[in-house]
C-alpha cells in the first residue's frame, strides 16, 4: 500500500520569489559542502543499520521516508520558526507509541548533528544495489518554498 506524502513533503516543487530574492536568502543558510544524498544518509543511518542486509528496497524507502519527514520537519521550525509540521508530527504519534520511539530520536539528531544544514530534502529516489543502498536526494532552500501550501 502506498502512503500519501503529507501536503509539506512537496512543497518543494512551488519555487516563489525572483532569482535575485532567492540569492538573497539563499546567501545567509548554512549549505554544507557535503551532498545532501550523503548527508541524508548518514543522518538515517540509525533506521538503515537496523535493516537486514537482504531487506528489500520498500523497507529502506520507508525507513528514508520517516526520516526525511524528521529532518524537513525540524528545518520548517528552527530555519523558518514554523512549528506547525513538528507538531502535526506530534500529534499524529500521540496514539503511536512505536512511531514516537522512532522520530523523537531522529527530530533530536537532527538538531545535535546536523543543526548546521538548513536545506530541505526535496525529491529522492533509492535504489538496491549489490553493494546496498544508492539513494539520489536534491537540497532545497527553506525559504524557497510557500510556509502554508494548500
Amino acid at each position: 500500500m502506498r502512503t500519501r506524502a503529507p501536503r509539506w513533503a512537496t512543497a518543494h516543487q512551488h519555487v516563489r520569489g525572483t532569482e535575485g530574492e532567492r540569492d538573497a536568502r539563499t546567501s545567509k543558510l548554512s549549505y554544507p559542502e557535503r551532498k545532501i544524498s550523503e548527508t541524508f544518509l548518514d543522518f538515517a543511518a540509525p533506521l538503515l543499520h537496523e535493516l537486514p542486509r537482504n531487506a528489500r528496497e520498500q523497507r529502506a524507502k520507508e525507513a528514508l521516508h520517516i526520516a526525511c519527514t524528521a529532518w524537513n520537519a525540524v528545518v520548517f521550525a528552527d530555519v523558518l520558526n514554523d512549528n506547525h509540521f513538528l507538531d502535526e508530527i506530534r500529534s499524529l504519534m500521540a496514539d503511536k507509541p512505536e512511531l514516537a520511539q522512532l522520530m523523537e530520536p531522529l527530530i533530536a539528531r537532527k538538531r545535535a548533528l546536523f543543526g548546521d544544514d538548513e536545506r530541505l530534502i526535496g525529491t529522492w529516489e533509492v535504489t538496491r544495489t549489490s553493494d546496498g543502498i544508492n539513494l539520489r536526494a536534491d537540497a532545497r532552500d527553506p525559504h524557497a518554498v510557500p510556509r502554508n501550501p494548500e
